[in-house]
């Protein structure tokens, strides 16, 4: 199945989203939320705790469904005596749901804003090698 494809994901989120006590993830970084503002919701997304530059085919993660999606800008300003300086940062938010574990087969995309796309095979089980 074709998935959109978030990286960098710490362990401990992947574990609660599978434990379903997270449900919805924040992503901040530049190439998540390139990613994330092609989702919709019904669409697959794959999640790995790789970072963007080692996803390649056999990366494992979990596969969830988006069923919720808020985009959100935030503002900062920071003043001091001699100067103003403003900053602006997109935030996406997913609300998901765990479909299962998966492993990437091919990977498309993986540029620092592209959209991050992959085939991905769900795993029922692994072998050992």
């Amino acid at each position: 199945m074709r998935c959109l494809v978030i990286t960098g994901v710490s362990k401990r989120t992947l574990d609660e989203l599978m434990r379903r006590i997270a449900r919805t993830i924040e992503l901040r970084s530049a190439h998540n939320v390139a990613t994330a503002l092609k989702a919709e919701v019904g669409d697959k997304v794959f999640l790995t705790t790789s970072k963007l530059h080692d996803v390649d085919r056999g990366t494992v993660g979990i596969i969830a469904e988006v069923v919720g999606k808020e985009v959100i800008s935030h503002s900062l300003v920071f003043a001091s005596e001699s100067m103003i300086q403003e900053s602006e940062m997109t935030v996406v938010r997913l609300k998901l749901d765990v479909r299962g574990v998966g492993r990437i087969i091919k990977l498309y995309n993986a540029g620092i804003l592209d959209t991050t796309e992959a085939d991905v095979v769900e795993v029922s089980y692994f072998d050992a090698r």
